[in-house]
């Protein structure tokens, strides 16, 4: 067989992963790990963190996404844990502050929702899988929006709902 499963195992079955999109994004640093706790269904848990403001020397060309994000949920898998087609729900909350990258207006708030994924994990090896996938996220954001990533002048402020991308996901998995 290719993989003995949890379920018949006996054994705890966790995998941690790195999502190269997240780092290709400005380099937002990632990570997350996943727990089975059945044969179809496992616990995850994610962090996301990009300090990093570029040409911050150039107001005129300041650009910014940064954030920290985190989310705790769980994945269905129709066939079995980290394997083939899988389904999830998490929570999410982040604290961002991005512009500079479309127009030159910043905006800073905390946002937290609900996420709705879905994707394939392909098994590789008995230890590695490649995952990907896409995250859409709704929820509500407390905001402040500035004319320019350094000037301080708020042009709005206020609460908003929204409904967003939260990730793509091309991801290498271990599983131990």
């Amino acid at each position: 067989t290719f993989r003995s499963y949890p379920y018949k195992k006996k054994k705890l079955t966790f995998w941690v992963s790195l999502n190269a999109v997240d780092w290709l994004w400005l380099g937002t640093m990632n990570a997350s790990g996943s727990v089975a706790v059945d044969r179809h269904f496992s616990v995850n848990a994610e962090a996301r963190v990009n300090p990093w403001t570029f040409n911050s020397d150039d107001p005129s060309k300041q650009m910014q996404d940064r954030r920290q994000t985190y989310s705790a949920g769980f994945r269905w898998w129709p066939w079995y844990v980290y394997s083939g087609w899988w389904a999830g729900l998490s929570a999410q909350y982040e604290e961002y502050s991005r512009g500079g990258i479309v127009s030159r207006s910043t905006e800073e708030g905390d946002a937290c929702g609900a996420v709705l994924a879905g994707g394939y994990s392909l098994m590789l090896h008995r230890n590695l899988n490649f995952e990907f996938g896409a995250a859409f996220w709704t929820g509500r954001t407390d905001y402040t929006t500035y004319a320019c990533p350094k000037c301080g002048r708020i042009t709005s402020s206020g609460t908003k709902w929204f409904i967003l991308p939260s990730s793509v996901m091309a991801s290498l998995v271990w599983v131990f």
